[in-house]
């Protein structure tokens, strides 16, 4: 699979063509990231007419909606953050770049994309940003936490989706006395159903109870049909002072005779399994 890199740029002196590089799209034909450094976005402001900084905005703030949808994910501090989603409907195809350029008559354009030898995460994103657009602050910024389907992502980028559909729809039509549809993050097949499902023991309470009932709903209905599967549940232990309430759902998870649970620490288990099994996502394998 291939993935490419685009810098959007602005042109701050017409005259001459001197551009500052503000943001990164990184993109292939899964998924897409992208970054801007506000410390530029702050210095355009002050250098451009406020019509095209205006566009400039626009244009941001349009990428941000496109990403900003159910299957993103983001690591965010106060000054950078890094948009995350899969692609639908080619909406970052190269055509689309194009656009953008055009819509600001190319006062604000996306470089040509070019190919590299990189899978998509969270790090190599990041190595390319300080390359090519901006320094990230680092130590005094915090960290938004991340949840485990978070960590998985950023840990194992296309290493993981190469092996698997994200937030994948299980359906009666799929599984036969299925009560109702049941949401699976990752969702793959090697002659028997593969599932990996997260659960965020930090989350409220009754959605983590929900999550997990939804789970074992799907796994207690495959063992009713009498049909091989094969799941790996992942958390993380919760401080029990914290989260009380989530600690018991996490203990109760962790000692389950229905489910297969994987502590988050263990999780390059889900990749190595993948990889001897030669896993690949549930749609490849649907008729």
């Amino acid at each position: 699979m291939v993935t490419q890199y685009s810098i959007l740029s602005v042109l701050i002196r017409p005259e001459i063509q001197e551009k500052i590089s503000v943001g990164l799209l990184l993109f292939n034909e899964d998924h897409v990231q992208f970054a801007y450094s506000k410390n530029k976005l702050d210095a355009a402001k002050h250098l451009l007419p406020p019509s095209v900084f205006k566009m400039l905005d626009d244009i941001l703030v349009n990428i941000a909606r496109k990403l900003e949808g159910e299957n993103s994910v983001y690591a965010k501090k106060k000054t950078f953050r890094i948009f995350t989603n899969r692609i639908f409907d080619n909406e970052f195809s190269t055509s689309y770049i194009s656009y953008l350029s055009r819509y600001s008559n190319n006062t604000i354009s996306f470089s040509e994309p070019k190919g590299i030898k990189l899978d998509i995460n969270i790090q190599h994103f990041e190595k390319l940003f300080e390359r090519y657009i901006d320094v990230i602050i680092r130590g005094a910024e915090e960290t938004e936490r991340l949840k485990p389907f978070d960590v998985l992502q950023n840990q194992f980028g296309n290493r993981i989706n190469r092996h698997f559909d994200v937030n994948k729809t299980i359906t009666p039509v799929q599984v036969p006395n299925l009560i109702s549809n049941v949401k699976v993050e990752f969702a793959g097949k090697n002659g028997i159903d593969v599932y990996v499902q997260t659960f965020d023991m930090e989350s409220n309470p009754q959605n983590v109870a929900n999550h997990i009932n939804s789970f074992i709903q799907l796994k207690t209905t495959y063992l009713k049909n009498k049909v091989k599967m094969h799941d790996f549940v992942i958390a993380s232990e919760p401080d029990i002072q914290k989260f009380g309430k989530q600690h018991k759902l996490w203990k109760q998870l962790k000692n389950s005779n229905v489910l297969n649970y994987l502590d988050l620490n263990d999780s390059q288990k889900i990749i190595e399994y993948a990889e001897k099994n030669n896993v690949r996502p549930l749609s490849e394998t649907e008729e």
